[in-house]
């Protein structure tokens, strides 16, 4: 016999005995503790466990929990993960028409981490840049789908001037070249109204991310506008009205917080309407300035447990099995075009030279910095000695491609993201297990 225990294979343990997880295969088998005992006994005898009970031992190769020797599982995820990096025609282009914002967040990465910019939007002439680069994705690229991607700042500060101008022109051109065309936008909701939401449905506006800060106090402390008024009740009012107009709108509810935050974000529940609540994804997101602790572990799980009873939906995107890379800007057909033409691979950065990875040309065509690409991308993120170890590794592909080439030329390793994790990877599988009816 030639087989082999899995390297992912990880145990949970709960009330009534130990969850086997791996990570890899995504599968959780619950075992009872007089049996797992056994069990992991027979794990450390291959033969002796065929021998004895052949029909659970199938069952345990077809979960993955047990391998053919010569298998490599992470050869496999590197394999996989240049396949999801590389093998595509897809190209999601995040689009910044300024990096200024009718609010003021004290936390905001713009303002607060150091970005550099000036408070224009994007001129008429990167515009028209940006519209011949969008033609020759499409004409001469030939890709196979285009998604704009609105960020900023808060892109619907010139919605008529970039959005509304760059959707008028690149819809109808990918619907003549059959070209499927999406369009999403992260927004702090201030500025929709009716006639926006009406557009946007039209202009294939399927996906919005909306961030708030807690209930309507703590809200109106963080997100107010120049003349002080709270944003609270504008906000709740704008995504009720847009569920309203687009009923299959995909709405990411991001709320941040801090350690006060989750003790009264219950409040906001009654402010959505229940369309609204079928719409909504929500994703709870630590402020990047504060650390985690066991009371703030509890008070998460309290209140996704809550929204999850009244009807939302809630994701902790800290584990992801199969998607193969950290994040969606780890592919080679992402890149973050800034207001002023310059090309960056991340928005969550300062947008400084050092990080700078091309330049938007007036023939619509992108000068790329091979320099800083090609060390970017010379292998995989998870390519080293902490994370080839870690039997968590398919749930989080290692670090970003950002993080990682900044660790590289500053000389550091790059950080995991399992050091102070916002949710433990063993509430993620009883989680799991619960959702799955295993136990």
């Amino acid at each position: 016999m030639n087989d082999k225990v899995s390297r992912y294979n990880i145990e949970i343990e709960y009330p009534e005995g130990t969850i086997l997880y791996n990570t890899l295969s995504d599968t959780l088998l619950p075992i009872e503790a007089k049996e797992y005992a056994v069990i992991e006994t027979l794990m450390e005898h291959l033969p002796t466990f065929q021998e004895k009970y052949p029909d659970l031992y199938a069952a345990f190769q077809q979960s993955g929990f047990i391998l053919q020797s010569d298998f490599d599982e992470l050869a496999y995820l590197k394999l996989q993960n240049r396949r999801s990096v590389y093998m595509n025609r897809n190209y999601h282009l995040t689009i910044n028409p300024t990096l200024d914002c009718n609010l003021k967040c004290w936390y905001c990465s713009v303002d607060y981490a150091g970005t550099k910019h000036d408070k224009n939007r994007m001129s008429d002439e990167v515009v028209d840049h940006l519209l011949k680069h969008i033609h020759w994705l499409v004409t001469k690229h030939k890709s196979n789908s285009i998604l704009l991607d609105w960020f900023g700042g808060e892109p619907l500060m010139y919605f008529n001037e970039i959005i509304k101008s760059v959707s008028d022109f690149a819809l109808p051109l990918a619907q003549q070249y059959q070209v499927d065309f999406k369009q999403q936008i992260t927004t702090n909701a201030t500025l929709l109204d009716e006639n926006k939401i009406k557009y946007m449905k039209e202009a294939k506006f399927n996906f919005i991310q909306i961030s708030i800060d807690g209930n309507e106090q703590r809200q109106n402390l963080i997100k107010c506008y120049a003349n002080k008024r709270g944003t609270y009740r504008d906000v709740m009012n704008n995504i009720n009205l847009l569920t309203e107009l687009i009923p299959d709108i995909a709405i990411c509810l991001r709320i941040n917080y801090d350690r006060q935050t989750l003790k009264d974000i219950k409040d906001i529940i009654n402010d959505f309407t229940e369309n609204s609540r079928k719409c909504i994804m929500i994703d709870f997101q630590k402020v990047w300035q504060v650390s985690c602790t066991n009371e703030t572990h509890k008070l998460l799980k309290e209140t996704r447990d809550l929204f999850t009873k009244s009807g939302f939906r809630s994701r902790i995107w800290t584990y992801t099995p199969f998607r193969y890379k950290c994040c969606y800007a780890d592919s080679i057909n992402h890149y973050v075009i800034n207001y002023n033409g310059e090309i960056f691979k991340c928005t969550a950065r300062d947008y400084n030279e050092k990080l700078m990875i091309g330049n938007l040309q007036n023939d619509g065509l992108i000068s790329w910095n091979d320099g800083i690409i090609s060390k970017m991308f010379a292998k995989a993120t998870f390519e080293n000695e902490c994370c080839e170890k870690c039997r968590i590794l398919p749930l989080c592909m290692g670090p970003c491609i950002q993080k990682n080439y900044e660790a590289l030329i500053n000389n550091n390793q790059p950080t995991c993201i399992y050091d102070n994790p916002e949710y433990y990877l063993s509430s993620y599988v009883l989680e799991n297990a619960k959702n799955r009816n295993l136990i």
